[in-house]
């Protein structure tokens, strides 16, 4: 699986507002259908930019705003007002393994973080761990369209690429969503009881 890693030295344009004309947050939370959750975990947060929106979105909710750089976490710690309130929490990641105990967030949702990882089947497992049953996960990424600015189309993936993923992953429910132009998008949960 081709991947492409961000260069933090490009942190700033995390922070470019415009990027939510096309991830736009509103559809995303509305894809991800949560009733009204206690923790959230992002992971591959960046700046912290999706977990501020989220925060937002779900008022009694703490954001776990997880990240594998050490410039990112940073970077939120200093700049976020979300931050300061304990709405958001960075934490610092391996790419493979979140800090975050088994089965305590209600959503797990990752944005344009698929086409960086090495070992994808890695994070879906570790996405899994953490959702409480009957938890949903959201993942959003680079499609494989022609688009005026993103990753190369040899790391992109389709809407069925992800959902088969998170299938193997053992999550059920998976839904495939056409509300971002330049991105796919799938949905799905953990199952309340073994299947």
């Amino acid at each position: 699986m081709a991947h492409l890693k961000f260069d933090p030295a490009k942190l700033e344009k995390l922070n470019d507002s415009g990027r939510l004309d096309t991830l736009r947050p509103d559809a995303m939370w509305e894809a991800l259908a949560l009733d009204d959750p206690h923790e959230l975990v992002e992971i591959g947060a960046g700046t912290g930019m999706f977990a501020a929106e989220f925060a937002r979105r779900a008022p009694q909710a703490t954001v776990y705003a997880v990240d594998t750089v050490d410039e990112m976490i940073a970077w939120m710690q200093e700049n976020r007002a979300e931050v300061a309130t304990g709405r958001v929490v960075p934490l610092r990641s391996e790419e493979s393994s979140v800090p975050v105990d088994a089965g305590v967030a209600d959503g797990v949702y990752m944005i344009n973080l698929h086409h960086e990882l090495a070992e994808p089947e890695a994070i879906y497992a570790e996405a899994f761990r953490i959702l409480r049953p009957g938890g949903r996960v959201l993942v959003v990424d680079w499609a494989p369209v022609e688009t005026p600015k993103g990753p190369p189309a040899a790391v992109r993936v389709s809407s069925s690429t992800l959902a088969e993923y998170l299938r193997c992953a053992g999550f059920s429910g998976v839904q495939t969503h056409e509300d971002l132009p330049w991105h796919s998008m799938v949905t799905a949960q953990r199952p309340e009881a073994a299947e």
